[in-house]
């Protein structure tokens, strides 16, 4: 019975905090539904560009059979190699392919080729759209009645032997930095609350702003020590290659790490404990991994969730650390997403400073 009465007790505690109710009822909610529809391997949604050099009737019809594939979402006409690099720089296409310009005189025999050039960058992405190129290819030829199977020469860039390093490195280092830096914001000001420090805190000279400011430095200067080991790590263990400008991924960092520790500070402005801290920084983590391409491509996702992702800094800053790591991006290219990250910084930690004006007014 004394048991039963402690249980009682327990149940009774949870309801009637109603911050905890929300925690454990509301968040599992949003997130199987979200998960489900995220955390997909199918390769769907896919934007090709084709580069037809034959013209021939048997060109136009084997275009049209790509463009009926249940996995092409645009099938966009280009007209020379420069026009495809420009589109696969900036995510535009997955990859394209070049039909060669004797395809209808050589068809049937042993020189029918087709080239397909793919981003090396997203590996997983990519080898899948090859196996359905490769598998329309074989319906094209069913069709045809063509007895030679027709040959695809595949090509990737920016990724040329599919390094499995070269790509989850970079998006592990915006992870890794991402929990470090979110952790250490959000514990901050719950952890001054729970050591009973916090009203001493509030009776000293500091403003509410400077106080927001002293809590958010400390985690930004050691999340930015963590990058530097990660990116020694990334290049120097993991060889990971990096043509860009050491510069530019270090300005992207740090807006990086300002967004999510305003992100963190919010999150401790709104909790009262440690532990609500924790999970209210989780609750915006796990999504965070799902909707940023982490784990599975945007393009794949259902077209009402991906705009979605719109609003995850994640998202923005693993383009730019790929596109720094193996492309070496242009700043007008790196720009746009510096701009969104800074906005959702500035945004947050505004709302940061508004809340806690408001809690200890």
């Amino acid at each position: 019975m004394r048991l039963f009465a402690l249980i009682k007790k327990e149940f009774l505690a949870i309801k009637n905090d109603k911050k905890s109710m929300f925690v454990i009822i509301v968040p599992p909610l949003l997130q199987i539904f979200i998960f489900s529809f995220a955390a997909t391997t199918e390769v769907k949604h896919v934007d090709l560009a084709v580069f037809d050099r034959d013209g021939s009737y048997q060109s136009r019809e084997f275009i049209q059979e790509l463009k009926g594939s249940s996995y092409i979402k645009n099938l966009i006409s280009i007209q020379n190699y420069d026009e495809a690099k420009k589109l696969i720089g900036v995510k535009k296409i997955i990859g394209f392919l070049v039909i060669p310009d004797n395809f209808a005189e050589n068809l049937g025999t042993q020189d029918s080729k087709i080239q397909l050039i793919l981003d090396g960058r997203r590996s997983n992405t990519a080898q899948i759209v090859e196996g359905y190129v490769s598998q329309t290819l074989m319906r094209f030829q069913a069709k045809e009645g063509v007895q030679n199977p027709l040959e695809v020469y595949s090509r990737y860039i920016y990724n040329q032997n599919l390094t499995n390093f070269w790509w989850i490195v970079p998006n592990l280092f915006g992870s890794i930095t991402m929990l470090l830096a979110i952790i250490l914001s959000a514990l901050s000001i719950t952890r001054e609350k729970e050591l009973g420090t916090f009203e001493q805190i509030l009776v000293s000279p500091l403003s509410s702003y400077e106080i927001l400011l002293g809590k958010l430095i400390p985690g930004f200067i050691i999340s930015i020590i963590v990058s530097t080991v990660i990116l020694s790590l990334a290049i120097f263990y993991f060889k990971v290659p990096f043509n860009g400008s050491l510069s530019m991924l270090y300005l992207g960092v740090v807006i990086f790490l300002f967004t999510i520790s305003g992100v963190g500070l919010f999150i401790s402005s709104l909790c009262k404990t440690q532990q609500q801290a924790i999970l209210g920084s989780f609750v915006f983590l796990l999504p965070s991994f799902l909707l940023s391409g982490f784990s599975s491509p945007i393009e794949n996702m259902p077209l009402w969730l991906q705009p979605v992702s719109d609003f995850i800094p994640l998202k923005y800053y693993i383009i730019l650390i790929k596109g720094v790591f193996l492309k070496d991006i242009s700043f007008a290219i790196a720009m746009p997403l510096l701009i969104k990250m800074f906005l959702m910084g500035s945004v947050s930690l505004v709302a940061a400073l508004i809340l806690f004006k408001k809690k200890t007014g």
